[in-house]
């Protein structure tokens, strides 16, 4: 399995990353400063939300989960 996982990751994704598509997609994100890792702007509210929840419960229960 790990070797797999090696293959995928040290040969297959960067002969994907040559492919003239992808090359300028990849290119096009970097050069806008764009992290295709984060989550999408859509989500952001959700966000948003969340951690206000999280605030007002540490808030409550200053000593709880840690």
């Amino acid at each position: 399995m790990t070797g797999a996982l090696g293959l995928v990751w040290f040969v297959a994704l960067p002969r994907i990353a040559r492919v003239p598509q992808i090359r300028a997609k990849i290119e096009h994100l970097e050069a806008h400063q764009i992290d295709p890792s984060a989550m999408y702007y859509t989500d952001l509210e959700k966000v948003e939300d969340t951690v206000q929840q999280i605030h007002d419960f540490h808030r409550e229960h200053p000593n709880a989960l840690w």
